[in-house]
């Protein structure tokens, strides 16, 4: 597992440092195992902590998969929190990788763009994986 871990960090730090943050209004991007142990964080403010922010995710996401069973869906592809300063989206990264990725946006992203931008970043993150491995 400690393998993976450190093929997993690897991997999200390229992922991170490929993106274009600013035109993206993105301030702080942490990736999380599904039990909230960090492994990469991008947050150049140092603004959040790493190890908060991956234990709240890792909850969030639980707590949005039991909602969902509750009415029959199956899993959770993505939880918003919006607020009048900004945006965080949780994204779950898949089955078969269990990881899971926050990012904190500001009020002047747009969210279309925003949640495009997430699902590239989790794409390019898997494909990562992938050649690490």
């Amino acid at each position: 597992m400690k393998a993976n871990l450190v093929s997993a960090t690897t991997a999200a730090h390229h992922v991170f440092s490929r993106i274009d943050l600013s035109q993206n209004g993105i301030s702080t991007m942490v990736m999380t195992t599904l039990d909230g142990q960090e492994i990469a964080i991008y947050d150049p403010g140092q603004k959040f902590s790493a190890a908060r922010l991956s234990a709240m995710t890792s909850s969030l996401i639980a707590i949005a998969r039991s909602i969902g069973k509750e009415v029959d869906f199956d899993g959770c592809d993505r939880l918003m929190l919006e607020t009048p300063t900004g945006k965080i989206i949780f994204r779950p990264v898949g089955h078969k990788y269990p990881y899971l990725l926050c990012i904190v946006v500001n009020q002047d992203a747009i969210l279309g763009h925003t949640i495009w931008t997430v699902d590239k970043i989790v794409s390019n993150f898997i494909q990562q994986l992938i050649l690490n491995h």
